[in-house]
């Protein structure tokens, strides 16, 4: 075969769309992303379920060891791409929806490692105001998406551990200013997210809970090049397939001993235990336009010559709530 045939041959396995590792989102690709710190997770993520409410971790907003939720103002940061204090619009949160969940200690903090929230905003930004106009996502609270074994899915976010990075004892993790999509593979929980069930299951036992651990309302997905993974700072993070939000990454308990295993486990929407939650929040779900998943794909690439500053240096740690400035005045 001659030379530039075979260089032609493999220069065409490297389009952008056959990488599985994290890259820059194209601005304006993932409308219905959005960011918030939290008090008990550092900075959590959501995704719009209309112009005026957010899905989030239940974890993000709550403490596993308390029952009274968190009353401080959280400001939800929409309409940008690129995390930075004075980018993006702050709208005030004015009531957080979490599931009735059980009364008994251990059980209810089982089912809060697993479970979402809805954050109600203060108001509706305009697409004026916005540099990327916010568009809500469909939420697959039904099940009507049928996962299979080796499905690509997408998840999105502000940190990933790439292969080589070490876990610090202190939690430490490095947040990126660009937000990030991978394509991750829907895999067998049994073969790759074994260790992480164990030890969900370990840190819930050392929070009280002594039941039986519920396993059809989970999935496990893997980057097949073992290139990243997202991991701590992610909670909140949707699990996107075929266009529809079907889970979320909600369970601390399990996931950061394992950032380097290239595999996380995402509990669903359409979970049993979810039901009655959902059904009840879905009278304030307002999606605008469904979501074409073969051209979500191909608009995430972003001309790499308009790269911005992506690392913040200066946040190698622990985030802390004034970072972002005082929520009373920095509001929509």
């Amino acid at each position: 075969m001659n030379k530039l045939v075979v260089l032609g041959v493999l220069a065409s396995c490297f389009v952008p769309g056959l990488s599985r590792e994290p890259f820059k989102a194209r601005p304006g690709s993932l409308s219905f992303l959005v960011y918030f710190p939290s008090r008990y997770r550092g900075i959590c993520m959501g995704a719009l379920i209309s112009r005026s409410a957010a899905i989030t971790a239940a974890v993000c907003v709550t403490s596993a060891t308390s029952y009274l939720h968190d009353t401080r103002p959280i400001n939800v940061v929409t309409g940008t791409h690129y995390r930075h204090p004075r980018r993006g619009i702050r709208v005030q949160v004015t009531k957080i929806l979490l599931p009735n969940l059980s009364e008994v200690k251990g059980h209810r903090q089982y089912l809060m490692q697993k479970s979402a929230a809805v954050l109600l905003l203060k108001q509706i930004v305009p697409d004026v105001l916005a540099e990327v106009p916010l568009r809500p996502i469909d939420i697959d609270y039904l099940g009507d998406v049928q996962l299979t074994l080796q499905q690509e899915c997408l998840m999105a976010g502000w940190h990933f551990f790439y292969k080589g990075d070490k876990i610090f004892p202190v939690h430490k993790f490095l947040l990126q200013r660009n937000l990030r999509a991978q394509f991750v593979n829907t895999v067998k929980k049994g073969d790759w997210c074994e260790a992480l069930s164990l030890k969900f299951q370990k840190a819930l036992t050392n929070l009280g809970f002594h039941g039986y651990f519920e396993n059809t309302g989970s999935i496990c997905v893997r980057d097949p090049d073992r290139a990243a993974q997202p991991c701590h700072g992610m909670y909140g993070a949707p699990l996107v397939c075929e266009g529809k939000a079907v889970g979320m990454m909600m369970a601390p308990d399990s996931q950061w001993t394992n950032c380097t295993g290239f595999s996380n486990i995402i509990h669903l929407f359409s979970s049993k235990y979810l039901k009655n939650f959902m059904t009840c929040i879905s009278r304030l779900f307002d999606v605008e336009t469904s979501i074409d998943w073969k051209f979500l794909k191909q608009s995430l690439y972003v001309d790499i010559s308009r790269e911005e500053y992506d690392y913040v240096p200066a946040v190698y740690d622990k985030v802390v709530p004034n970072l972002f400035g005082s929520s009373s005045t920095e509001e929509v």
